[in-house]
C-alpha cells in the first residue's frame, strides 16, 4: 500500500517511539509500505525537527536516520504538479497533498484537524495514525 506521512505523524513517531504512529513507520521501514516523498515534505521535516524544542528532544541520529529514509525508501516525486483547486492555511500541506496525488498514494496519515475535516482530495484519503492502523490490519497492507 502506498501512503504519505505528515510531518506531525513523523514527529510523534520519534517523540514517542511506542506510539501509533511508531508503528506505522516502522511498517513503513520494514518494507510493508512505501511511503511518497518530496523535496518540499523533506525540506519540512528538516526545518520542524531541527528547531526549538523538538531538537532538544530528538537527538540529531534519528533525525538523520528518517530524513535518510525518506530520501532513499521513499517513492520520490522530484516536482509534484501544483494543485490550485484545494484550500489549505499550511502550504506545506499542500506541498503534501501534491507529492501524495502524483505518487499515487492512497492515504494522506495525519493528525492535522484541516486535512481531517476535508476528508479527501482526488483518490487520497485522508486518515489518522489510529484509522489507518485499523485500515492495514483489515487490509493486510494491500
Amino acid at each position: 500500500m502506498r501512503i504519505a506521512i505528515d510531518t506531525n505523524v513523523l514527529i510523534a513517531a520519534v517523540t514517542r517511539p511506542g506510539g501509533t504512529s511508531a508503528r506505522i513507520v516502522q511498517t513503513w521501514l520494514d518494507g510493508r509500505l512505501e511511503v511518497v516523498a518530496s523535496t518540499a515534505t523533506i525540506r519540512e521535516v528538516e526545518l520542524v525537527l531541527g528547531a526549538g524544542w523538538l531538537a532538544r528532544m530528538v537527538s540529531p541520529e534519528v533525525i538523520e536516520v528518517l530524513l535518510e529514509a525518506l530520501r532513499t525508501r521513499s517513492v520520490f516525486i522530484e516536482q509534484p504538479p501544483r494543485i490550485l483547486d484545494l484550500r489549505l492555511k499550511d502550504a506545506g500541506d499542500l506541498r503534501l497533498v501534491e507529492a501524495a496525488v502524483a505518487g499515487g498514494a492512497r492515504h494522506i496519515v495525519t493528525t492535522d484537524r484541516e486535512f481531517l475535516r476535508a476528508r479527501a482530495y482526488a483518490d487520497v484519503e485522508f486518515v489518522t495514525p489510529a484509522e489507518f492502523e485499523r485500515l492495514l490490519g483489515e487490509t493486510g497492507g494491500q
